[in-house]
């Protein structure tokens, strides 16, 4: 591999990141979601979508990307990501928030939980060992820019397993986490 650079424009969205590219619709990851929502099974909107570098998975290498999570609820429940540990568990990983408001749920597999505010300009340390899971709680699109070692993989069958011990949702006029 050779050096090499990408475009990314936080304002226009557009990108050349030319790797993989994740769509996550509705009807793909509705069972994140504490309950259903006919009238979004019914329009299938895009949750999220992930942009990825052309990185190979083996260690050495650094995978950086970028994820546009939209905005949006499930009854009142927002919008999230499926979330993850890594599948080599003593990895990191950093996000660079660029556009939008939400938070960053980490938790281990002890028990421990906690929420970390992403927005522009803030960047989130993900610790080894730490599953995480983004949710969008503004009205655009929640943006940032994420590394990790490549060769760490995602365990998201853990998090489906298991859950998230908490959840984010929009009552009383404010951000509840319960």
């Amino acid at each position: 591999m050779k050096p090499f650079n990408v475009f990314f424009d936080v304002l226009e969205g557009k990108m050349n990141l030319l790797g993989n590219k994740t769509v996550r619709r509705y009807n793909d990851i509705k069972g994140i979601f504490c309950e259903i929502d006919p009238k979004l099974e019914k329009e299938n909107p895009v949750i999220y979508e992930v942009f990825e570098a052309p990185i190979t998975e083996k260690e050495g290498d650094l995978m950086f990307l970028i994820t546009v999570l939209y905005p949006g609820k499930v009854k009142n429940e927002f919008f999230m990501t499926k979330g993850h540990y890594h599948v080599i568990e003593n990895t990191a990983e950093i996000y660079l928030g660029l556009r939008g408001n939400g938070l960053v749920l980490c938790q281990t597999r002890e028990g421990d939980f906690e929420p970390i505010e992403i927005s522009p300009n803030k960047v989130v340390y993900i610790p080894p060992y730490w599953a995480h899971r983004t949710v969008n709680t503004s009205s655009e699109p929640l943006v940032f820019f994420g590394v990790y070692p490549a060769h760490a993989g995602h365990d998201y069958k853990s998090v489906e397993l298991e859950g998230f011990k908490k959840r984010v949702f929009f009552e009383n006029g404010g951000i509840h986490i319960k």
